[in-house]
């Protein structure tokens, strides 16, 4: 009888260990860093497939429209993370620095743009496309 007492313990707490690390829980801001160098990167050499993988599904075609047309005229140097500020558990702002080449008359010019980054399930996503100053 007291082996089955502790044995069921032993299931409610694997249970209760297995179920707290499901979920948007498992990601945080070291994850958070990661999520925004791969997507930067993949932007940055105009993978805009593989950037769209960390946006929001329902704004994925969005943003690979938008940044297609954004990147007719201009080519991209770099993309540098600024500022991070954590607006809740969920929800990051996140200032980006954007190095880029008009392809017209070859002038170099840098912006900032604000992203919004949102904690799922599957990790940290873009939440907004967002609206850059004239690139």
């Amino acid at each position: 009888m007291r082996w089955l007492l502790m044995l069921g313990g032993l299931v409610l707490a694997a249970t209760v260990t297995t179920s707290s690390g499901c979920g948007k829980h498992l990601y945080n801001r070291d994850n958070l860093t990661e999520d925004l160098a791969k997507h930067h990167i993949d932007l940055r050499w105009g993978r805009l497939g593989n950037a769209a993988v960390r946006v929001t599904p329902d704004l994925r075609s969005a943003f690979i429209t938008a940044w297609a047309s954004r990147l007719e005229g201009v080519e991209l140097q770099d993309m540098d993370v600024a500022d991070i500020a954590l607006l809740d558990e969920d929800t990051a702002q996140v200032i980006v620095n954007v190095t880029y080449v008009e392809k017209v008359n070859m002038s170099v010019r840098t912006v900032q743009f604000p992203e919004v980054w949102t904690r799922t399930d599957h990790g940290w996503l873009l939440s907004n496309i967002g609206e850059l100053p004239q690139l």
